[in-house]
Formats: structure tokens, C-alpha cells, sequence
């Protein structure tokens, strides 16, 4: 089963070297790399063409006409090159620990004997976590945020991202139900983990396949949740923390309005009562949060949700 790797780079020269490397270095072979360029300015397109002569079979690289401007929108475009029955996203920064792609790769395919090949699934794991040195700041990615990888339901995804797109594998399936990803989406690994949550099923890999690279370059990284300082900043950031929460209830807008007549009435249920969340007052909303579970995991989270609902 041939898999696709996706790799968005732009300005990558600091890192891709290395990072293509440890795709080179995978305990399996049964990959292709797909790079696409966003109008880079440094060396990074030279970078990636020197492997392109040595695995001509194994790279491939397309380079934008014009710039995308984010990660997002970069993946996105990405996703109709893909035409293997599995696909990957990676990013220009990490390092792929040399099981990276056999772990993930044996999920799926248990995944598959549990619930059918024809169903949409999404694949995701642990990520250590690493300075710019590589220097590990924290073992678990998912201890580090205190995240809690159960929490999978489409009810606790319309409220908290748990999927970390640089670990993500998901098959054909899903692929051809998530690709439509629209502009109100707020990350494409989100997006794909709400219509795996809606249609299909998300399987977790405790170990780490990452080295999470935390430089000052990141678009998104690992935050320590546990920091003082982190969260006092974080609460103090009032208008910050309402479009963040606005971003939230327009992209569940937006997955109402392309999945209405194909989700379950439970989902439906979901999605309705948490868009209505802006539409009453403070009591109100903390009862819509309570009874359909819309809390974000971990007690600073959920004092933040109350503060700012």
C-alpha cells in the first residue's frame, strides 16, 4: 500500500535538510514525497532539489506561482495531488522518528480490520517535544498540554483540536469527505479530525513518532500549559481569546452547512447547540457547555471558557 507524505515548506533552509533526511531513514519504503514550495526566498527549493536528483522516484517538489500565505491554505491546496490510498502530513521543521510511518501505518491497517476499509479514518500520535537543538523539553507532547487523547468525540472536537497535523495518516475515505475544506476552517488537521469524529473513526498512537521542533519561526507549536506566566497571558488577552472562540463557532457553522443532510441526528444535535451558545446569556451557555460536554480539557481551560463564553 503505496503512502502519500504532503510537505508545505516556506523558508525552510534552517531545518528541511534534516527533516528529509529522517523521511529518507524510515524503517519502510512504501512512501512518496510530495513538497510544495510557497514562493520560498531562501534556499530552501535548492535544498530539496539535490535530493530530487539522488530519489527522482521517491520526491517530488512543486513550487506556487503565488505565495498562499499560510500553512493552512498551502496543505490545503496540496490535498488533490495525493491519489495513494493513504496520505500524511508533515511539516519542514521536525524530525520523523525512524518508525514514524510503520506505527502509524500498522494502526490504520488494524483500524481497518476493526471497522472496514470503506470507512473514513484518521490515524494520530504522540510528539515528543524538542527545542531548536533538539534538546527534549518534554517526553509527551500530550502531557506537556495536558491534553487527553480519549476526547474524541465529535461534541469535545467542535470545542479542542487534539490532532497535531504533522502526525496525521487518513485514508481514501476521508480524503474524499474532508477535502473540501473551507475558508472558515481553523486548521486543516482540525478539519479533518471533526469529519473523521462525524463519519468515521480516530485512532491514537501513544508513543512519540516526532521530534516537535519549538522554534521562534513556528506558525503553531507546543505551549506549556502548566506555566504561570503562559497563563496569565493567555488570560489576560481578552480580545484574543473571543475570536478564538468566534473562529470556533464559525467553523462549526461552516461544517453544518456542507454536512447537514448526511450527519447523524446526534451530530446534528451537537452542531446546533453549540453554534446557539452566542445567542443567550452568561447562565445559559455555561448549561449548553454542561449537558452536551463542550468543555476544553484541563481546569485553566475550562475557568478560561467560563470567563470568556
Amino acid at each position: 500500500m503505496m503512502i502519500t507524505i504532503l510537505m508545505a515548506t516556506f523558508n525552510g533552509e534552517k531545518y528541511i535538510d534534516e527533516q528529509i533526511q529522517s523521511i529518507l531513514s524510515q524503517s519502510v519504503d512504501n512512501w512518496k514525497l510530495i513538497i510544495q514550495d510557497d514562493c520560498s526566498t531562501d534556499s530552501t527549493v535548492r535544498i530539496i532539489q539535490k535530493y530530487l536528483v539522488k530519489y527522482p522516484d521517491k520526491i517530488t517538489i512543486v513550487q506556487r506561482q503565488s505565495p498562499s500565505r499560510s500553512a493552512k491554505t498551502n496543505f490545503i491546496s496540496m490535498l488533490e495531488m495525493a491519489k495513494s490510498d493513504y496520505v500524511m502530513t508533515c511539516d519542514q521543521d521536525d524530525i520523523w522518528l525512524p518508525n514514524k510511518v510503520e506505527l502509524t501505518l500498522k494502526k490504520m491497517r488494524d483500524m481497518e480490520c476493526e471497522y472496514g476499509k470503506d470507512i473514513p479514518l484518521l490515524v494520530h500520535t504522540d510528539l515528543k517535544v524538542v527545542n531548536e537543538n533538539l534538546e527534549v523539553v518534554a517526553e509527551s507532547m500530550f502531557r506537556y498540554q495536558n491534553l487527553d487523547s480519549r476526547r474524541i468525540s465529535f461534541n469535545n472536537l467542535l470545542v479542542q483540536n487534539i490532532v497535531t497535523g504533522c502526525t496525521m495518516m487518513f485514508n481514501r475515505p476521508l480524503l474524499n469527505l474532508a477535502d473540501n475544506v473551507p475558508d472558515e476552517s481553523i486548521m486543516h488537521d482540525w478539519w479533518f479530525a471533526l469529519v473523521a469524529a462525524a463519519f468515521g473513526k480516530i485512532g491514537f498512537v501513544k508513543e512519540p513518532t516526532i521530534l516537535y521542533r519549538q522554534h521562534r519561526s513556528n506558525e503553531i507549536g507546543a505551549k506549556d500549559v502548566r506555566s504561570f506566566l503562559y497563563n496569565l497571558k493567555r488570560s489576560l488577552d481578552k480580545e484574543g481569546n473571543r475570536v478564538a472562540l468566534q473562529c470556533r463557532y464559525n467553523q462549526a457553522a461552516a461544517f453544518l452547512g456542507l454536512f447537514e443532510k448526511e450527519l447523524t441526528d446526534e451530530c446534528l444535535r451537537y452542531l446546533k447547540a453549540y453554534i446557539s451558545i452566542p445567542n443567550y446569556m452568561k447562565i445559559k451557555r455555561i448549561k449548553i457547555i454542561w449537558d452536551y460536554d463542550f468543555w476544553m480539557t484541563g481546569f485553566v481551560r475550562k475557568c478560561g471558557q467560563i470567563l470568556y463564553i
